[in-house]
């Protein structure tokens, strides 16, 4: 990994001469390419900063699911979420459907990207199917991830009708959150939220030790159900010679005061 990071920051400074750092964000702190990013910074003497830290849901514990679930939710919320499952029931056959395999993928992705799309952000221009590019990026990482096995996928169907649905990449001894949808027209149901009630079966699958959600820090809903933290951060690196560094010391100084050391 430290191969890698010299390489990338001998390219970072050989770049636009105007320029006074790389930008690195999304790295989990204390996982390896953290580490080795810290590694080769101390190794190279490069100035470096980090100018954001957040946290947000994971999944990890020993528990079973319904006791992991007891922990997490006040009796009132997991009494109101069973009143929406038979509520829901009561409209037709309900089935929760995890796939691990690419079997019926290519169907089960365009049912995905028919569900986002016919929602907010269909209207909005941000679902993924509104865009060639981000389509092409979807489907392909599923295949990609279905052919080796990475793939795992969750669904919630009414008669066969998908109401939400959720691909996530397994990256033993991890779990990543990639994508979910929902179907709006049945939001007094919460799928969605339902969905992620399925999702706790997660604990105690073999191989997998944990799960990051990918989700904002302070998510309103996947907040409430996966009470564990990542911490990921955002670090700036100077390049360059000695007088773009001391003007990046500077403007990394002023980026960082209010910046919390650890939580």
């Amino acid at each position: 990994e430290m191969l890698f990071w010299d390489h990338v920051l001998e390219w970072a400074a050989a770049q636009d001469r105007a320029a006074l750092f790389l930008h690195l964000p999304g790295l989990a702190e204390g996982g390896p390419v953290q580490h080795a990013l810290a590694a080769c910074l101390a190794a190279s003497a490069r100035p470096h900063a980090t100018v954001q830290r957040e946290q947000r849901a994971m999944l990890q514990s020993s528990l079973p699911p319904e006791d992991y679930l007891d922990q997490s939710l006040s009796g009132k919320k997991r009494k109101e979420l069973r009143r929406q499952h038979r509520r829901l029931a009561e409209e037709g056959v309900l089935t929760v459907e995890r796939l691990a395999d690419a079997e019926g993928l290519a169907m089960w992705t365009q049912e995905f990207l028919s569900l986002e799309r016919a929602g907010w952000k269909g209207e909005a221009g941000s679902a993924l199917a509104c865009d060639p590019r981000t389509q092409s990026l979807f489907v392909q990482s599923l295949e990609g991830a279905g052919r080796r096995g990475r793939l795992d996928r969750l669904a919630i169907r009414l008669d066969g009708r998908p109401l939400a649905m959720l691909a996530s990449f397994r990256c033993p001894p991890g779990l990543f959150s990639f994508k979910t949808a929902f179907d709006e027209a049945f939001a007094r149901f919460s799928p969605g939220v339902l969905l992620q009630r399925e999702n706790l079966a997660l604990l105690g699958q073999p191989g997998i030790e944990w799960a990051d959600s990918c989700a904002a820090a302070d998510h309103p809903m996947i907040d409430h159900f996966w009470r564990e933290r990542r911490t990921i951060s955002a670090v700036n690196v100077g390049t360059g010679g000695p007088v773009r560094r001391l003007l990046f010391r500077a403007l990394a100084a002023w980026e960082t005061r209010s910046i919390p050391r650890d939580y």
